[in-house]
């Protein structure tokens, strides 16, 4: 029977009537409307340094995920971000989470201990803090170091947000002690990670699907004990693309020890611009040098060093930079989540000038 030649039969019994899809696209219709208000970009000389238990940073956009659109700072769903400063000889107040966190090396130098073992780092690397690794951060005796770092807020819908802080910052307030009844391990979560670690191998090759996913536990406790911590920045490659000079740091094709993110630096030349495109997956990106102005949807944001822009999901875009002298650079993250749904990839729309096909 065609559609339209259907009755309308009602329910024999009486049932009651939900409205969830309706209510479902009114708050998206609202949160819409209020992001379309939202600036794309987080002026630098606009945050304060704050000094946290962990760190001293400067938040750019950090929030929790019960935190009311209305709220927000800018319309970006999937990362925090921030600025983090470690002075000449000091370290962070050690801690470990679930979520990864991706940490572009600004300037200076230090080294990591992570999980025991120590890993060295300079300008123009990226530090990858793989999950519920214990983590602190050292700064060179001499120059210290800058950091910008991002972390995905979605962990926290999965029900698995929070920090296990191990110990305080050396310049942090005396705790109180309701805040010192906070600290230390989360002692049943270490315990079922501790035995997912010495979870024994399957010892043949799997006969079954069930068995699939048995070795797939082994696989992955394999991986993250040999994964690197650390991407020397210097020995990356620049690549010519359609869309400008880019070098690659973080990729599924890159071995590192994360897994949710992708990152990358892009020089525009003087007087230049990037190529065009679009994609679903949100990208930030923070201006390590120069200055200019990027273009989504036709609306002009300009950035300087140290700024963070925000492109949301599906907006058009293309960065320039007017000076005739100096390059811009910019750090770039996203989240790769996205190419695990289904929507991954790019809208290709228009090539950066003198690009050779």
């Amino acid at each position: 029977m065609l559609e339209r030649e259907r009755t309308k039969e009602k329910e024999a019994e009486p049932i009651e009537f939900d409205t969830a899809i309706q209510d479902s696209q009114r708050k998206v219709k609202s949160d819409k409307e209020i992001l379309a208000t939202l600036p794309h970009l987080i002026k630098f000389e606009d945050r304060p340094w704050t000094q946290s238990i962990s760190c001293t940073h400067k938040y750019m956009d950090q929030r929790v995920h019960t935190v009311p659109v209305k709220d927000w700072s800018a319309p970006f769903y999937s990362m925090n971000a921030w600025h983090e400063l470690l002075r000449p000889g000091h370290y962070m107040g050690t801690h470990r989470h679930i979520n990864e966190a991706i940490f572009f090396i600004m300037e200076g130098g230090g080294w990591e201990i992570h999980d025991g073992v120590r890993w060295d780092w300079e300008a123009g690397d990226v530090l990858c803090v793989p999950s519920y690794c214990i983590h602190t951060h050292f700064g060179d005796p001499v120059t210290g170091a800058r950091f910008f770092a991002t972390t995905n807020r979605s962990i926290d819908f999965m029900g698995l947000g929070g920090t296990e802080q191990l110990e305080i910052h050396p310049n942090y307030r005396e705790l109180s002690v309701e805040e010192q009844k906070l600290l230390g391990a989360d002692e049943e979560l270490q315990k079922v990670m501790a035995e997912r670690m010495a979870y024994p191998e399957l010892g043949h090759a799997p006969k079954d699907t069930y068995e699939e996913y048995m070795s797939h536990l082994t696989d992955e406790i394999k991986w993250r004990q040999a994964c690197t911590h650390v991407v020397k920045g210097s020995q990356m490659p620049w690549e010519d693309t359609q869309f400008g000079k880019i070098k690659y740091l973080v990729h599924p094709t890159i071995p590192t020890g994360l897994l949710t993110y992708e990152a990358w630096l892009q020089e525009i030349p003087p007087g230049g611009s990037s190529g065009k495109h679009r994609h679903m997956s949100e990208e930030l990106h923070m201006v390590i040098e120069g200055s200019g102005y990027d273009v989504h949807n036709g609306v002009r944001w300009e950035w300087e060093k140290y700024d963070v822009m925000y492109i949301p999901a599906n907006v058009e875009h293309q960065h320039f930079n007017p000076d005739p002298y100096n390059p811009a650079v910019s750090y770039h993250v996203q989240s790769r989540l996205y190419d695990f749904i289904g929507h991954g990839g790019i809208e290709h729309m228009e090539d950066a000038p003198g690009y050779k096909r």
